[in-house]
């Protein structure tokens, strides 16, 4: 048996065979949320309209307003607009851990919303009576200008990258 954990949970990973794949999906339908009240929010033009299309916020407190500089200049209370903010981990789609017997490896992706697939980062060992390096363990990651990439990466240094 395989043991995991996920945010400092101990997941079962007992199955019939050797092999586990346990694959978490995000659940956001949305990348803005307003502080104020709560609701799911779109980027318009003009600002962030909440699901109705309403670019004003009905918890609206001009006190709590980062933005607000003069009191007296600034919206009354519900008469303001949304205060956007990104929902954490918008960004992802999903991550899958994927151990192989078979390969003695073990798998990570990461989905951030490319339809191409996700970044694979990958641990494996190398078999004893390999002619070379036996039982070494190797690291597979993505790379810049790798053929079929999830999505195009920048080096800002040896082993950072940029997301493009």
């Amino acid at each position: 048996m395989f043991v995991l954990s996920v945010n400092g949970e101990m997941i079962s990973t007992d199955f019939d065979d050797d092999s586990s794949m346990i694959t978490f999906e995000n659940a956001e339908d949305t990348e803005w949320r307003c502080a104020a009240c709560g609701e799911a929010l779109s980027e318009e033009v003009d600002g962030y309209a909440d699901e109705s299309g309403s670019p004003v916020c009905d918890a609206y407190d001009p006190y709590d307003d980062p933005e607000t500089d003069d009191i007296e200049t600034a919206p009354d209370f519900r008469e303001g607009p949304h205060r956007a903010e990104r929902v954490p981990l918008a960004w992802a789609n999903g991550a899958t851990i994927r151990t192989d017997p078979d390969e003695d490896s073990i798998t990570v992706t990461v989905s951030v919303g490319d339809p191409r697939g996700a970044f694979a980062f990958t641990v494996r060992r190398i078999p004893d009576d390999a002619p070379t390096n036996g039982g070494r363990l190797i690291m597979h990651t993505p790379y810049p200008g790798e053929p079929m990439p999830h999505r195009d990466l920048i080096e800002d240094h040896a082993g950072t990258y940029w997301v493009s």
